[in-house]
């Protein structure tokens, strides 16, 4: 069968841009014209040597188990660490830095939003730090790389501050694509997004946004599609099997995130301009005095996505245009907080167009909307917390030549808390408990269900050596499962650590496998069992290095996975497509991440960063295994960047290996390599501080599918301006 985008194709033009993109070009223009010396003004070091930290809680109260990292500006991101010198005492630290070096400090503590402060000359010798609390339901997280405190435990954890890289990453998506062990599918540009974790199903990936569920509930898969970065905080994905923390759904990982937060006194907005009719454009508004908070961000997007193909179905590969898929996305997100209570209010909602599968008429005017509201409250103090949270998302879908809309909506509402017995102790009693139903077209009654977990875990070991086991329990009707989970670190040096990690975990069967029945040949299967990870073990280890002008840092990993009953929709003799537990999945890979920087960057630096996964997944019964569906066997990426003063450029080449598109294997999509480089600059207008990116995707506008027959776009051109008045 011939592929899509490899021999013959059509180019479209490489980039759609309107005459309105006009007065951009000439900010772009403007802004590297600037004069530096605004941007240096902000960015000088400070003189002082020794800072004394103090991180408090909204509260007032001393956050006894808080630590401060100080990041030096320059650094690799994925592995910043501390410098020599550090004093901590009962949530007073003493950071000995660096004559000469710029440091961000990022302070943190367990049950709080970690806090990000730039150093300048005016900056005294102590300095206060208050920590707003998170209420939701966030993993326990120690230490993600080699830069963390000594003495905590590490696992494959990967986390970001959208605030920070809000000109490097616009969607969810593009930051999970710097991910390693994680892959992106998509029915095309438009289409929905989903995430897949270490050789997973999408399924298998717990996705919770202000701690609701984003899964869909007939599917069991969450659509990252219309979630723009502008509105989020910070987004946290946990690798490997995570049921002991959040109960049925995190078989193979977790992706948290959460909605953008109020911190200070400040304004800011951006407009995004890309080809193939992409806009967007949102707004930040934040005010605090005191103990209290308030932030409103509001966020909208579209994009037309209508582009040349060739169609391999059809004699002759002729050309066609896509259409239908579209999409329109607009979100808003209310937070605010008094002390140690703090509540959010989220609304999203996007509508799309649904063009299917290339050769196929059916779907040329089918359309979907997706509405959701998502509320979440907590409270936090110095030895518990609690949050409550509560969703509604509903899914609509029109036919084509159809004017009815068939629609199922599900509300999820969670319960969690932790206590924590003694300061001294390092025992921890957690709950949770959930309640979903869903109702709408093709389901009989208002089918629900409700899962009550239990959790106790601790924190032991010495200077060299930790150990963290907990044990969950989760009951449901008629069912109930443990995941034990065990993690040790050895931290051999201050630059070095190794650390393994066992556990299990468990997924329950979907609402579409037990009752959703429809017009298209479709049976459910109510005698489903859960599925369970008998299985998910993982070791790595990382270490980091500075030897003249260069710093190293290198970290590895190596997993493996064994889930027995996978869930798995196969067709009859009479092609009725019906969900049944099919044997087993085994999943085994590799992961590695390789950075290389200049040590000390004053106003010019560079960085190379690699990243590659090897990984095998394969599912049947006995020795009937055959690959995963749409799962590479290989991914990598590597990346070139360097800046000057406030002007930076960035090169990223991307592999991703050939894939299945069937449980029976019997055909396959060749892999692809992509390029896309990017030039950032910012500089100070008045009182408001601009930042400009422009990025072309797809350089070499290689064309390739990431789903049989759903083609994707070709070179791409991005632009995006950033205005923001500093926080006070």
């Amino acid at each position: 069968m011939s592929k899509e985008g490899i021999l013959g194709c059509v180019r479209p033009r490489p980039w759609r841009l309107r005459r309105r993109t006009a007065p951009l070009l000439i900010l772009v223009v403007a802004g590297f014209w600037a004069d530096p010396k605004l941007s240096r003004a902000q960015e000088t070091a400070p003189a002082a040597v020794t800072l004394v930290v103090t991180l408090v809680s909204e509260g007032g109260e001393i956050l006894r188990a808080g630590r401060v990292r100080a990041e030096e500006v320059g650094s690799i991101p994925a592995a910043r660490g501390q410098p020599q010198g550090i004093e901590a005492h009962d949530g007073i630290v003493t950071l000995h830095l660096a004559r000469g070096a710029r440091y961000t400090l990022v302070a943190s503590a367990p049950g709080h939003r970690d806090r990000s402060i730039e150093l300048s000359r005016k900056r005294s010798g102590t300095l206060r730090v208050v920590l707003s609390i998170d209420p939701y339901e966030l993993p326990v997280i120690d230490a993600t790389t080699p830069g963390g405190a000594v003495g905590t435990s590490v696992r494959a954890v990967h986390q970001v501050r959208f605030d920070d890289e809000s000109l490097t990453y616009s969607t969810v998506g593009e930051w999970l694509a710097d991910v390693p062990g994680v892959s992106i599918r998509r029915h095309g540009p438009g289409g929905r997004q989903v995430l897949s974790v270490r050789g997973s199903r999408p399924e298998d990936v717990l996705v919770l946004l202000d701690g609701v569920p984003l899964n869909d509930p007939l599917t069991g898969r969450a659509d990252l599609s219309g979630i723009l970065t502008s509105t989020l905080e910070s987004g946290t994905l946990i690798r490997g099997a995570a049921s002991q923390r959040f109960g049925s759904g995190a078989a193979a990982g977790a992706l948290l995130l959460t909605s953008r937060t109020g911190e200070g006194t400040g304004i800011g907005g951006g407009v995004r301009m890309e080809s193939y009719g992409v806009r967007g454009v949102d707004v930040q508004a934040d005010i605090s005095e005191g103990g209290r908070r308030l932030g409103l961000t509001v966020a909208a997007a579209r994009s037309e996505n209508d582009f040349s193909y060739r169609n391999p179905v059809l004699p002759g590969s002729p050309v066609e245009t896509r259409s239908n898929a579209d999409i329109s996305t607009i979100s808003a997100a209310l937070h605010g907080a008094s002390g140690p209570v703090q509540a959010s209010l989220r609304v999203d909602r996007a509508e799309r167009g649904v063009p299917g599968r290339v050769g196929t008429s059916l779907f040329e005017t089918a359309r979907a909307d997706d509405r959701s509201w998502i509320f979440a409250a907590g409270v936090e103090r110095t030895r518990w917390r609690t949050s409550v949270s509560y969703g509604s998302h509903r899914l609509g879908y029109r036919a084509s030549g159809s004017s009815e809309e068939s629609a199922q909506t599900v509300g999820d509402l969670r319960l969690s808390g932790d206590v924590q017995l003694d300061p001294g102790v390092p025992l921890t009693l957690g709950a949770r408990l959930s309640h979903e139903a869903v109702a709408g077209d093709a389901i009989e009654g208002r089918p629900g269900r409700t899962v009550a977990g239990g959790r106790v875990a601790l924190a032991l070991g010495t200077d060299r050596v930790r150990v963290d086991p907990s044990i969950s329990l989760d009951v449901a009707r008629g069912i109930s499962v443990f995941s034990p989970d065990i993690s040790v670190t050895w931290i051999a040096s201050s630059a070095t650590r190794i650390w393994t990690r066992v556990g299990q975990g468990f997924r329950l069967p979907t609402f579409g496998d037990l009752y959703f029945a429809s017009q298209y040949r479709v049976r459910p299967n109510p005698d489903l069992q859960p599925e369970r990870i008998t299985l998910d073990a993982e070791l790595g280890g990382s270490t980091s290095a500075s030897t003249g002008a260069l710093r190293v840092e290198a970290s590895g990993a190596v997993w493996l996975r064994h889930t027995e009953d996978p869930i798995v929709w196969l067709a009859s003799s009479v092609a009725v497509w019906s969900p049944q537990n099919l044997g087993e999945l085994r999943s085994s890979g590799l992961e590695l991440e390789l950075g290389v920087a200049s040590r000390r960057p004053r106003t010019v630096g560079w960085r190379v960063q690699l990243a590659g996964t090897l990984q095998r997944s394969r599912v049947g019964f006995g020795q009937n295994r055959n690959p995963l569906p749409y799962e590479p066997a290989g991914t990598g990426r590597l990346t070139l960047e360097t800046w000057w003063e406030s002007t930076g450029g960035r090169l990223d080449m991307r592999y991703t290996g050939s894939r299945t598109t069937s449980v029976a294997a019997t055909r396959s999509i060749d892999g692809y390599t992509t390029f896309d480089v990017s030039a950032s600059h910012s500089f100070n207008a008045r009182s408001m501080r601009l930042g400009l990116i422009a990025r072309i995707e797809n350089v070499m506008d290689q064309r390739y599918e990431l789903i049989e027959l759903y083609p994707e776009v070709g070179r791409r051109l991005v632009l995006r301006l950033e205005a923001r008045r500093p926080r006070s």
